[in-house]
């Protein structure tokens, strides 16, 4: 098994990154190896050999890898092994009619922005296996689902991978296929992501498939250090869930966590019923469109050419914002401006065009593709505001001001019906009760960073007309009022949103006692 750090030290991160570069920590390696090999079959396959952390020392075990980059082979080759026999360069995914016994990878990851020529992938996977692949697949699920179609059906196949899939909406895919014929034993999140992958930012888990076992449920654990792989056959999971309670069109993550909460589901309904969450506004160069009072001012620019706009997170303090607080922010000179001269210039703002143009703004991935350039999104200014990536706990602002908002913040924007429960949605929100349920649909990536994308929110559960009907109108001034000059809820508040909580011995999934062994 190859020591990382010399090939870290000669190669460029750029390079590394451009395939989706992170290698498995040795004693991860041994654990994914001997789980899959306890199968009994001495064969084993890695599609994305990297530096080999897979590869057995027993000569017995007949090995074989695929790897697309060469410049790891010679590396592997020179410093490590010459007789590389085992090993084929090519494109994983584009290398079909093969049948595998056991499997064990760590697939290359890169998300679908950067996932190149998956159009051509995602067309072999159509007309091969007949799977129809989300646009937003990235290369590691895209290696895990040709992989579960390769097993012959006598061995195992073991997955070390980002986890994010289990919370989002390509996941769901993923998830049926995991679940399709009862072989998915187990998932483990490994918390201490950054112990095995430092340069990571984004959840770490192994997945442990078992084609010889038809498991009724399947098993979630959470481990805290690798070491804790060296007894994993005593460790307890946080909970097994039968495989008709796993729906793979709901979040998974909430399984890693033995405080997540249950909700009543005849309570709640999800949020798009109310309206949607989109993105902020993107400009693509935000050192072009972003201005202060004083530059707008210096640069002679008509009032209609800029409108008040949240830029950052940090602007908004309080949880509930009014003109007054944007107009604070103006007068502080923060950026809170947005330049946005989309009718028809004045000389002043073509002036700051050309400085821009000279500048190469107009040249940035998002301007050039804009006609013109310089013209930002049509937005109105969104009644909530949720921040895109937290830690420890969102933050959630009810907009009562004219001001738009940039990426930094999604927008929610309420349909016709939805505009009478805008103040009760955000007195949800702001609980402890709605945070809790709230953040079953966020993403959790590494170093404690939680993401939320616009389709999550909007899938979100949230109260039902009928429960929020439950609140008159006078208890909601009241509680808007309190919020406003104390920055909490009142405890009235939360006890009132407290039966959308189930009791344990309410909850839709038991923890049975595992029903056989995963040691090897």
């Amino acid at each position: 098994m190859c020591d990382t750090l010399k090939y870290r030290q000669l190669v460029s991160n750029d390079h590394r990154k451009s395939f989706g570069q992170f290698f498995t920590h040795k004693r991860v390696a041994q654990f994914m190896v001997e789980w899959v090999l306890h199968s009994g079959v001495k064969e084993l396959y890695d599609p994305a050999f990297g530096l080999g952390a897979f590869r057995p020392n027993d000569p017995n075990i007949r090995f074989s890898a695929s790897e697309i980059d060469q410049r790891v082979i010679d590396f592997y080759r020179e410093n490590y092994c010459q007789d590389i026999s085992f090993l084929t360069n090519e494109d994983y995914l584009y290398s079909w009619n093969r049948s595998h016994t056991n499997i064990v990878c760590n697939p290359p990851y890169m998300r679908f922005q950067k996932f190149l020529n998956r159009d051509v992938v995602f067309k072999d996977f159509e007309r091969r296996l007949n799977l129809s692949l989300s646009g937003y697949t990235n290369t590691a699920s895209a290696f895990l689902l040709k992989s579960l179609s390769e097993l012959n059906g006598k061995g195992r196949l073991s997955y070390i991978m980002p986890l994010e899939f289990l919370n989002t909406g390509y996941g769901t895919f993923i998830k049926q296929k995991l679940l399709e014929k009862g072989h998915l034993i187990a998932i483990i999140s490994l918390e201490c992501e950054k112990e095995i992958f430092p340069d990571a930012t984004t959840s770490v888990g192994i997945l442990l498939y078992d084609c010889e076992v038809k498991s009724p449920e399947v098993r979630f654990y959470s481990l805290k250090s690798i070491k804790e792989l060296d007894d994993f056959e005593y460790q307890d999971p946080v909970s097994v869930i039968t495989i008709n309670n796993l729906d793979p069109k709901e979040k998974w993550l909430p399984y890693f966590n033995s405080s997540s909460v249950v909700f009543d589901q005849k309570k709640t309904i999800k949020l798009e019923y109310y309206g949607r969450f989109s993105r902020g506004i993107a400009t693509g160069a935000n050192d072009f469109f972003v201005l202060s009072k004083s530059k707008a001012i210096n640069l002679g620019l008509s009032p209609t050419e800029y409108t008040p706009c949240i830029t950052r997170s940090p602007q908004i303090t309080r949880p509930i914002v009014y003109d007054e607080d944007i107009t604070d922010c103006l007068n502080s000179d923060k950026p809170i401006l947005l330049f946005s001269a989309n009718g028809s210039p004045s000389e002043a703002a073509k002036q700051y065009v050309k400085l821009g143009e000279s500048l190469g703004f107009n040249e940035r991935f998002l301007t050039k593709h804009r006609k013109p350039w310089y013209k930002t999104e049509t937005r109105t200014p969104a009644p909530l505001l949720l921040g895109v990536f937290s830690r420890g706990g969102y933050k959630i602002v009810r907009n009562k001001s004219n001001a738009l908002n940039l990426t930094c913040y999604h927008g929610f924007q309420p349909n016709l019906f939805g505009i009478q429960y805008i103040d009760h949605l955000f007195l949800y929100f702001f609980s402890e009760v709605g945070r809790n349920i709230i953040s079953l649909s966020m993403r959790t990536y590494g170093d404690s960073l939680d993401k939320f994308e616009p389709n999550d929110l909007n899938t979100a559960s949230v109260p039902s007309p009928d429960f929020f009907d439950s609140f008159t109108s006078e208890e909601i001034a009241f509680g808007m009022k309190y919020v406003s000059e104390f920055w909490v809820l009142p405890k009235e508040f939360e006890l009132k949103f407290k039966p959308l909580i189930k009791s344990p011995q309410e909850g839709l999934h038991s923890v049975p006692s595992p029903s056989f062994s995963l040691s090897y």
